[in-house]
């Protein structure tokens, strides 16, 4: 029978140096991928759907297919931060899904809107980018600037390489 000693020191302890887990950190990035992207998709859908047989206008269309294209944005930026943290095959979970959204929003930014409308064939424009459903995606791409930045700071003060003030 062990004594009470012994038993306290049987467990394993991880060195304070050692690796570290990457898949929570991999899972919460493509959450949080998942969530810009369903709420793009979701936001897009009502914005150019044909409610009671009537064929949504060009704007509409045009402003969800900006909203679904400028969610790539954040998207490539939430991989660029699990790749700097070693995250590598989960985020193909999230860049599958925003290739799929890619398609939808190239897709309506280039559908005709209703005929009865003045401008039905307008070209897709640099304005649609900055339309009220793609708010949410530039809120989100300045926080994940700052994010990355801080991350980049980060890793070269650990590293010990900083640039040289005399050069």
């Amino acid at each position: 029978m062990p004594s009470a000693a012994g038993t306290a020191t049987d467990h394993v302890t991880r060195p304070a140096s050692g690796p570290s887990r990457i898949w929570p950190r991999t899972a919460a990035l493509v959450l949080l991928g998942w969530v810009l992207l369903a709420w793009d998709v979701v936001a897009a859908g009502i914005n150019a759907a044909a409610f009671f047989g009537d064929i949504p206008s060009r704007d509409r269309y045009a402003e969800s297919g900006a909203a679904l294209l400028t969610a790539l944005v954040p998207v490539a930026l939430l991989c660029t931060i699990g790749l700097l943290s070693r995250c590598r095959y989960g985020l193909l979970l999230l860049a599958a899904p925003a290739a799929v959204v890619a398609a939808l929003g190239a897709d309506l930014a280039g559908r005709a809107g209703d005929p009865a409308d003045p401008d039905p064939h307008r070209p897709f424009a640099a304005t649609d980018l900055v339309a009220d459903l793609t708010r949410l995606n530039w809120v989100a791409t300045g926080a994940l600037v700052v994010v990355l930045a801080a991350q980049v700071a980060w890793a070269v003060r650990q590293s010990g390489r900083r640039p040289d003030p005399q050069a």
